[in-house]
């Protein structure tokens, strides 16, 4: 058994796992390497249960606890997402957003990192997907989201926030810690802008500007 933060009453009505962690909605549970129902066999929180991003989408469901949303939708985003105002995951309730910042094992330990063993070969991978552990985790509030296609999958293009929220390590995050992962993960955008031409990368700068204004004081 692992030691959480107190659950909200969406999360404690999840399933869990043999550690008694609970399980998120848009997880796949496996089995022999292959999907079974939920419950049965293993969760993989690496893997999305087929189906789940677009309904929690077009249905307007928390993709942290499944339950529906309302006007409020936080999205569990990293710095570099924060810069381009791209996501490849819907939104959740606050509550539930902050008790993955607060409890999630790859979130809060920035030196974590995602196991490549035994995944599924055909699993989604977005298109732009950046593989690394950003070490702060913004929660990003806003009503405006638009979808659109990305090689095989979708992606979401987040609007303007109404409020932002910095974690690290399970707790509200410091600047510097922010300022940490930004700078080491913009040379990731900054060679993908680069790809087409100049006026693509000074468009990325003027973002990194605007993301740099929603940083905390200190």
């Amino acid at each position: 058994m692992i030691e959480l933060p107190p659950m909200p009453t969406r999360i404690a009505r999840l399933r869990r796992d043999d550690r008694g962690y609970p399980v998120p909605w848009f997880v796949a549970w496996m089995k022999d390497g292959k999907l079974c129902p939920a419950g049965e066999g293993a969760p993989d929180f690496r893997v999305i249960a087929p189906g789940k991003l677009s309904r929690a989408y077009v249905s307007c469901m928390c993709w942290i606890c499944g339950g529906p949303l309302g006007r409020h939708k936080v999205y569990v985003i990293g710095p570099m997402c924060v810069v381009n105002r791209v996501t490849n995951e819907p939104a959740s309730h606050r509550e539930c957003a902050e008790f993955a910042a607060a409890a999630c094992p790859f979130l809060t330990r920035p030196r974590e990192k995602r196991s490549e063993k035994n995944l599924p070969a055909n699993r989604f991978v977005a298109d732009g997907h950046i593989d690394r552990n950003p070490g702060a985790v913004c929660l990003y509030e806003t009503p405006f989201v638009k979808p659109f296609r990305a090689g095989a999958g979708d992606l979401f293009q987040l609007g303007p926030p109404e409020r932002v929220d910095w974690w690290a390590r399970g707790r509200q995050a410091t600047r510097a810690e922010i300022v940490e992962s930004i700078e080491s993960g913009y040379p990731l955008l900054e060679r993908e802008a680069a790809k087409d031409g100049a006026e693509a990368l000074a468009e990325l700068a003027q973002l990194r500007n605007a993301a740099m204004r929603l940083l905390p004081a200190a």
